[in-house]
């Protein structure tokens, strides 16, 4: 009661501008789940677990139970006792850390739950302006705990096994008794986490690649300059900070208790085992994530990819107001973090991704975030994190996303790094509802999430081989943080 007030009290100090848009973009947060029976009429339909977490705090979950067994060619589908191993999907909504809701990824935690078998968690994490960064990489920590405590130690790890063998149970009695003949179904269901992928769109997609990477000390990183923006000054439209050496925003709740960032000295390591203790590839799906947070919409360079399908474009680009995103941006990640490798995880050097993380990278052309995605494959690319490259505008020799793509990837070292470039599409494309979307990017949407099925289906099936040498994020010399050779220059790099 006491965390409600607060944070009531908490809105009505902050500027009208952005009370008005706070109740606007938050409504979506109270739908009921009963829209699911229109929105995903196939299911399955989630149930939500209120998750115990830090500071005596509760994550809302929404869990997505499959209806039946789905044969992956693994052995380990079935345990002794003959519990049912289920893999394990864990998902994050986009929204620019101020809005969002799990209930928009309902169509495509559905289909991942019956196409693969899988217990999908999509997380209702922390968002502006009643919270502030890293407030959401808590919450995704949080939850990815509870999965892998598999023995259920921690109060949330057994919350989150009692409550989803407490479901399966009820909803496995209900369905015997409305079809008696039906083969009994196994008594308990098991979260396998060895069998486990980490997916995100938009901001969502910035929390998956975090989940994914160590951070190593950088001191500096806070103090980097922002990138000089490529419109007018927003300082009458944005909240800003009284002076410049504040380092956090002038919204931020005087509750607010340390965390990680306040002491840049100490290192802030994935929770993830490392690949030798899993060795088992990690499918790591980013759709059109959020790399680099130091640009406001707005001010991101809106062009054509300038390494896939249009070339560089040298044209100049028109200034652009503010909006939605620009304005309420700033209540969740102040200005004097967003260099912050959390905050900015494409400037995290390769070396510090988990090496057992197979990575699917999902690219719609006319996105404000392509640019920025494309220098961190180059980046990535460079450090030997490549593998397929999918154009899908009619180019010879185009790969079609299903056949050979396994051969482009060599380096035995990491999981490789799979580009999907989609043409025409926009920012957010695979979320909007059918109505909305024209052919040509319904049939782009049906093609990327059967290759994102067939992707997560292929790295379940291999290993990372994985020696004493390579200690994945166990190790102590973390590379420094580098910034991408097409943006020196825009920040210090953190040594």
């Amino acid at each position: 009661m006491s965390n409600f007030l607060s944070g009531f009290s908490y809105f009505f100090k902050l500027p009208f501008h952005i009370q008005w848009r706070t109740f606007l973009v938050q409504l979506p947060r109270y739908v009921p789940l009963g829209i699911l029976h229109i929105t995903s009429p196939k299911g399955p339909h989630p149930f939500v677990i209120a998750l115990p977490s830090r500071k005596n705090t509760a994550i809302p979950i929404y869990v997505f139970v499959p209806p039946v067994p789905v044969d992956l060619d693994e052995e380990m589908e079935m345990g002794t006792s003959g519990d049912w191993r289920v893999p394990v999907v864990l998902d994050f909504h986009g929204g620019g850390f101020i809005m969002g809701s799990p209930l928009e990824q309902a169509p495509y935690a559905a289909m991942m739950s019956r196409e693969l078998g899988a217990v999908v968690i999509s997380v209702s994490y922390r968002i502006g302006p009643f919270h502030q960064f890293p407030a959401a990489i808590h919450d995704a920590e949080d939850v990815l705990s509870a999965i892998l405590d598999t023995d259920g130690i921690s109060k949330a790890g057994k919350a989150l096994r009692t409550e989803i063998q407490r479901f399966y149970t009820m909803t496995t009695a209900s369905k015997n008794m409305s079809e008696a003949r039906a083969p009994a179904q196994p008594k308990n269901i098991v979260l396998d986490p060895s069998r486990l992928s980490i997916s995100g769109f938009s901001a969502g997609g910035n929390i998956a690649l975090n989940m994914a990477m160590s951070v190593p000390p950088c001191p500096n990183a806070l103090l980097s300059p922002v990138p000089t923006t490529m419109t007018t000054s927003t300082a009458n439209t944005i909240p800003q900070s009284p002076t410049s050496n504040d380092l956090f925003s002038p919204l931020l709740p005087p509750s607010r208790t340390l965390t990680k960032l306040d002491d840049p000295n100490q290192p802030w390591p994935s929770i993830l085992p490392p690949p030798q203790a899993q060795p088992r590839m990690l499918p790591l799906l980013l759709f059109y994530p959020s790399l680099d947070a130091r640009l406001l919409p707005h001010e991101r360079p809106m062009k054509p990819l300038p390494n896939a399908l249009h070339g560089v474009d040298t044209k100049p680009q028109k200034p652009r107001m503010p909006g939605l995103f620009s304005i309420m941006g700033p209540t969740y990640l102040p200005r004097k973090l967003r260099p912050h490798p959390r905050a900015s995880p494409g400037l995290v050097h390769p070396d510090n991704i988990q090496k057992n993380a197979a990575i699917f990278l999902a690219l719609p052309e006319k996105d404000t975030l392509a640019v920025q995605s494309d220098v961190w494959v180059d980046e990535m690319n460079e450090s030997g994190w490549n593998g397929p490259v999918r154009f899908g505008d009619g180019r010879p020799n185009d790969w079609n996303g299903y056949f050979g793509g396994s051969l482009y990837h060599k380096n035995p070292e990491n999981g490789g790094l799979e580009v999907w470039h989609a043409p025409e599409c926009q920012h957010g494309w695979t979320q909007f509802p059918e109505i909305v979307l024209g052919k040509h990017a319904k049939n782009e949407r049906d093609l990327v999430f059967k290759r994102t099925l067939k992707f997560v289906k292929e790295a379940w099936g291999r290993e990372l081989p994985v020696s004493v040498n390579n200690m994945g994020n166990m190790r102590q010399d973390m590379p420094p943080l580098t910034i991408p050779p097409a943006l020196a220059g825009q920040s210090t790099a953190c040594s």
